[in-house]
């Protein structure tokens, strides 16, 4: 005669499989010394009914003689892996001198053909899915935020094909004599002004390039994170009476130079000297990124 499938007992977040006597916290597995576990057993399949001690000693140790201090100390683990230490007694509740009663609601499930308690091997647990859930729906959320903040262009703007993105770098000053924060400064945003009369190009605002810089993040990340195609950069050094700018116009996805050159004017006339080079570095900028736009010169 066939033998009947032994049931699943469900409490609380636990289920126990009689058949494989293994604890279950959703769909984890609960550890449990193999004692520990046989006092579960013998106390969720009588549960609603108070289990003698001696009783429960001879279910657990058939073979051995052991002391209540053994059994207290299975009741003391088992009540520790259910989370049942604190006085409301959830699950296991304690009649001195008698004994134990489980009395947590079970509910009894027959497994169907001896494979639900697989379940672990089939799918991830609960809490994995969850956890895996929320971290794709975090990063979809990051994802759309950095997409509309730096790469989704405004409405004032041109998408065609052909538009290029660039941001002016603060040219470096190797001369402290020239004043190096207001005549870089003034370069830039002399050059920002007329590189924004390009038909073709978009330029980056000199603030956003300031605010990443003292983030101290490198010039390539940010010309990535803001889905730049070139930048431009240069120096700017005192050489005798004469003052020399040096520009590069760099390529963002291959870090490659599109194009440099120096130029030199006399270090009395610096107001001179940023016009000057302004409209020329615009001029080279304009026709080695192939604008179509007519550059608008600066007036002297």
């Amino acid at each position: 005669m066939e033998q009947s499938p032994k049931p699943v007992y469900r409490f609380g977040p636990f289920r126990y499989d009689s058949r494989q006597r293994l604890l279950f916290r959703e769909q984890e597995l609960v550890p449990l010394a193999p004692k520990v576990g046989e006092t579960l057993r013998v106390l969720v399949e009588r549960h609603g009914t108070v289990v003698e001690k001696a009783e429960l000693i001879r279910e657990v140790w058939p073979d051995t003689i052991v002391e209540e201090i053994g059994l207290a100390r299975n009741i003391s683990q088992l009540r520790k892996a259910l989370g049942d230490e604190s006085e409301a007694c959830q699950y296991i509740e304690t009649l001195p001198k008698r004994g134990y009663r489980f009395v947590g609601n079970v509910v009894l499930e027959s497994p169907e053909n001896g494979n639900r308690s697989h379940s672990k091997a089939i799918w991830p647990s609960t809490r994995l899915l969850r956890r895996l859930l929320l971290a794709v729906a975090a990063l979809c959320l990051v994802v759309g935020f950095v997409d509309y903040e730096f790469y989704r262009p405004s409405r004032y703007l041109s998408s065609g094909k052909h538009i290029a993105s660039i941001a002016v770098i603060p040219f470096e000053c190797r001369s402290p004599e020239l004043d190096c924060g207001a005549f870089p400064r003034g370069l830039t945003d002399l050059l920002t002004a007329q590189l924004s009369k390009i038909d073709g190009v978009h330029v980056l605002s000199p603030s956003t390039v300031s605010s990443h810089q003292r983030a101290r993040l490198s010039t390539a990340f940010m010309a990535r994170v803001l889905g730049l195609d070139v930048v431009l950069d240069g120096s700017i050094q005192r050489a005798g009476d004469r003052v020399r700018i040096t520009s590069r116009l760099v390529d963002v996805h291959s870090a490659k130079l599109i194009w440099s050159d120096s130029y030199e004017y006399p270090v009395e006339q610096l107001g001179n000297a940023q016009r000057e080079a302004t409209g020329t570095i615009a001029g080279q900028v304009a026709a080695h990124l192939g604008a179509g736009g007519k550059l608008l010169r600066p007036n002297r």
